[in-house]
């Protein structure tokens, strides 16, 4: 009777701490966090999307195209931060590899860039779904599809060059094309 008992003891501990472990994983609305969220709210990869952003507003009197628009500005906020980032990090390996020195004006001018890219990059994105939490919250998904993203890149990219052209002269010509397919393709992996 005691083999048996420790193996059931055993089997049902392990089988209390599995279940423990799902309910802690489980997506929950920030200000109701007793409730199931869409996993979107927890900043899941949504497929389809190229690039994506949650954002946030709370319960407003003004109502709910207030709130959309407090929401959809937030989460476009928190796409822009990441995407300059990337975008800014890849200038950064390009100049570098180009053999140019990383001083305070190429600085300036990779920030400038990154914002510039970013601003017009950024143009495409629109609201993908919302979610209004228990609390009266307000959660939207922002994003880009993929062949809205891709476009949009390449026509920032390209204007970048004509509005960043001193960066991009620090680049030989043929260096400069070869830059902007390679950070369109890094910049994809966002």
């Amino acid at each position: 009777m005691k083999k048996l008992l420790l193996p059931l003891l055993v089997g049902t501990a392990l089988t209390g701490c599995a279940s423990n472990e799902e309910v802690a994983l489980a997506c929950t609305f920030p200000d109701a966090a007793e409730t199931a969220a869409p996993n979107w709210v927890c900043d899941e990869v949504v497929e389809g999307y190229a690039l994506t952003g949650v954002g946030y507003a709370k319960q407003n009197p003004a109502g709910i195209g207030f709130m959309k628009e407090v929401a959809a500005n937030d989460g476009r906020v928190k796409m822009a931060q990441a995407f300059r980032t990337r975008v800014a990090a890849t200038f950064r390996q390009s100049v570098v590899a180009a053999g140019s020195d990383g001083d305070e004006s190429t600085e300036t001018l990779i920030e400038a860039a990154s914002r510039n890219v970013t601003e017009q990059a950024l143009s495409g994105a629109r609201i993908l779904k919302s979610r209004t939490s228990p609390s009266g919250a307000l959660y939207v998904l922002v994003g880009m599809s993929e062949a809205d993203y891709e476009r949009t890149m390449k026509e920032a990219l390209k204007a970048s060059k004509s509005q960043d052209g001193e960066l991009w002269q620090r680049f030989k010509e043929d260096e400069a094309t070869k830059l902007l397919d390679a950070m369109l393709d890094s910049t994809r992996k966002l």
